[in-house]
């Protein structure tokens, strides 16, 4: 094969694997990324869309927290939100939340509501507009991109990107968090 051919070649790979992780390209673009990972979550305090401020640290040692960065313009983030509100409604009477933080900017913020009522988002929705909290977590701004931290307040799984049957791994990461505290 000739050398130009070649390198055409990886250049589309490339682009291809570029794309697929950037909004919710699955385990192919995440290798590595459902892997526990241990250590301290760290705190934030964001606005919710009811005005309200919501700081990670209030949920420490008492809820396992899901944290789903989202965006309204993800297909594969509105695909995920039915598994989350199902997977909410069944624990949250043992101590799960969801904080669901939407990365929409300006330009799609008043689409942000309208989204959450429509999806049924019943746990807190939380608005990113400067990204500093998502850069903490999830530099790669990879969507959705769902972190759980245990009640001790570690990050115990991340996972990024959404195909269908993830959702069935991401209840077994709860499940198994819940258990363990």
């Amino acid at each position: 094969m000739p050398r130009w051919l070649r390198t055409a070649a990886r250049a589309a790979f490339a682009s291809v694997f570029l794309l697929a992780a950037s909004c919710g390209g699955g385990s192919a673009g995440t290798a590595g990324a459902s892997a526990p990972k241990s250590g301290g979550a760290p705190d934030f305090n964001l606005p919710s869309l009811d005005g309200k401020m919501v700081r990670l640290s209030d949920y420490a040692g008492k809820s396992v927290v899901l944290i789903d960065f989202w965006s309204t313009t993800c297909d594969p983030c509105m695909m995920e939100m039915p598994h989350l509100v199902e997977l909410y409604e069944k624990h949250k009477d043992q101590g799960f939340v969801v904080l669901a933080i939407s990365l929409d900017g300006p330009e799609s913020r008043a689409l942000v509501g309208s989204m959450a009522h429509d999806k049924g988002m019943v746990f807190p929705v939380l608005l990113d507009e400067e990204t500093t909290v998502v850069a903490r977590y999830n530099p790669k701004r990879e969507m959705p991109f769902a972190v759980i931290i245990d009640r001790n307040g570690s990050v115990v799984h991340k996972r990024g990107g959404y195909t269908p049957g993830d959702e069935k791994t991401l209840a077994a990461e709860v499940e198994k968090a819940l258990a363990a505290n």
